[in-house]
C-alpha cells in the first residue's frame, strides 16, 4: 500500500522502522468510565509510563492539551488521540451507569483529524462497533469512512479501532466477527488496526493475514495475575501482530514502568515467555 509522505513520516514515529512493531498505553478512558485512580491520577501515572519508553500513549484531545509536555522532545512517545466517544461503559451496572445512566448505546465524534494534527499527533484512533444494530453499525461506517478521507487530506494515519458487540460478542462467531471487521475497517482506509484479541494464535493470525496493515492488540479489562496480559501479548506476537496497546493492564498496573518494560521486551525483542 502506498502512502504519503506525510503518513510515512509519522507512522515511522509510532512503529519502530528496525521491527515495524509499536508498544502504545491506551489512557482515554477518563470520558467514558467512572473515575477510576488510573483516570485521576493520570499524570503521575502517565510520568511513569513514559519511563517506560513506549512507542506511544493514546489519550484524549482534553489531555493531549492538559499533558502536552509528555509528548515533547527527542524520545518522547508518539501522541495518538482519540477522537470519537461512547457510552457503552455507563450501560449495565456499572459504578458510572449508577451516576450517568443511559439507556442507548450511542457514539459521537468529537475532534476533527486536522485538530489532532496541529496538537502534533502522529495519528488518530476511532471506534468501528458491529453487532449492534444495523443503523449503529451504518452510522460507524459513515463517521469511519469521513475520517479515512480526511486523514489522507492532511497525511495523517487512521487507527481503526473494530469492536464485536450485542449478541455477536457473545457468540462462538466471535473470532470471525472480528475478523470480518478487520477487514470492512482496512476498506474503509485504515492505515493500522487496534483490535481485542481473537482467543487463539490460529484465528488471531488468520485476522493478521487477512488485516494486511499492522495490527495492534488491545489488552481488555484488567487481568488479576499480570503474567496472563504478558501471555496474551506474547501469543497475538507469535501470530505476527505489530504490537499492543494495553490500557488498564498498564496504567493500573502496581508498576507501569515495569510493565511497560515487560511488553517491550516481547514485542520489540521477540522475548517469548
Amino acid at each position: 500500500m502506498s502512502l504519503s509522505p506525510g503518513k510515512t513520516t509519522r507512522l515511522n514515529r509510532l512503529f519502530n522502522p528496525n521491527d515495524g512493531r509499536a508498544v502504545c498505553v491506551a489512557a482515554d478512558h477518563g470520558w467514558m468510565s467512572d473515575p477510576t485512580p488510573n483516570v485521576m491520577n493520570l499524570r503521575k501515572i502517565l510520568e511513569e509510563v513514559v519511563e517506560g519508553k513506549p512507542d506511544g500513549i493514546l489519550v484524549s484531545f482534553g489531555t493531549a492539551q492538559r499533558m502536552a509536555d509528555l509528548f515533547t522532545g527527542k524520545g518522547a512517545p508518539a501522541l495518538i488521540i482519540r477522537a470519537d466517544w461512547m457510552n457503552m461503559p455507563r450501560l449495565g451496572d456499572s459504578n458510572v451507569s449508577s451516576i450517568l445512566p443511559v439507556t442507548n448505546f450511542k457514539k459521537k465524534a468529537t475532534s476533527f483529524a486536522h485538530d489532532a494534527l496541529n496538537m502534533g499527533a502522529s495519528a488518530i484512533t476511532i471506534y468501528y462497533f458491529t453487532g449492534y444494530s444495523d443503523e449503529f453499525e451504518a452510522l460507524n461506517i459513515e463517521q469511519n469512512a469521513m475520517f479515512a478521507r480526511e486523514c489522507r487530506k492532511i497525511g495523517l494515519p487512521l487507527i481503526i479501532e473494530p469492536m464485536a458487540v450485542g449478541d455477536g460478542a457473545k457468540t462462538k462467531k466471535f473470532a470471525n466477527i472480528l475478523i470480518a471487521s478487520a477487514r470492512i475497517a482496512v476498506e474503509l482506509g485504515a492505515d493500522a488496526v487496534k483490535i481485542p484479541y481473537t482467543g487463539s494464535v490460529a484465528s488471531f493470525k488468520d485476522l493478521v493475514d487477512k488485516a494486511q496493515v499492522p495490527v495492534l492488540v488491545l489488552g481488555g479489562a484488567k487481568y488479576e495475575d499480570p503474567r496472563d496480559a504478558l501471555t496474551l501479548v506474547e501469543e497475538a506476537v507469535r501470530a505476527g501482530a505489530a504490537g499492543t496497546v494495553f490500557g488498564r493492564n498498564v496504567t493500573m498496573a502496581e508498576n507501569p514502568q515495569k510493565m511497560v518494560e515487560n511488553i517491550a521486551a516481547i514485542v520489540h525483542s521477540k522475548t517469548l515467555l
